[in-house]
């Protein structure tokens, strides 16, 4: 089955978020990210980007799955780690979520609908009487 480009610049960018949390959870940086709340949280959505990028590059029929998994961590989990260090407002984390969403609902629904044409079960075979003479 032949990888939609789409899928491969998708899964070229979260493999790119993947490393660079790796390179930052074993202390190189390749970015500057202030050091704020708990230690796992970037390690989490690193995990996350790369099952995503796996899925994604190798066309798994859990794509679509995984992309919302990696979305959903990468916006909940910078707001937990601004909670646990005490610096964030109520109101403020509903307009963060909201604004996050409008920007994540495209390349996920895009995903979604390109994984339920790939994946999409072919239709069962009709018998065909054969002409009588």
């Amino acid at each position: 089955m032949k990888r939609p480009m789409s899928f491969t610049l998708l899964g070229l960018y979260l493999g790119w978020e993947a490393l660079s949390g790796f390179l930052l959870a074993i202390g190189a940086r390749l970015e500057p990210i202030p050091d704020r709340g708990p230690q796992g949280l970037p390690l989490l959505t690193t995990v996350f980007a790369a099952v995503a990028a796996e899925a994604l590059w190798r066309c798994r029929p859990w794509c679509v799955r995984a992309t919302i998994g990696y979305f959903a961590v990468s916006i909940l989990a910078p707001l937990a780690a601004s909670a646990a260090t005490g610096g964030l407002m109520p109101g403020e984390v509903v307009f963060s979520i909201l604004g996050k969403l409008i920007f994540v609902a495209m390349p996920v629904l895009y995903v979604n609908h390109r994984a339920s044409q790939i994946f999409a079960p072919s239709p069962a075979p009709v018998a065909i009487p054969a002409p009588r003479p």
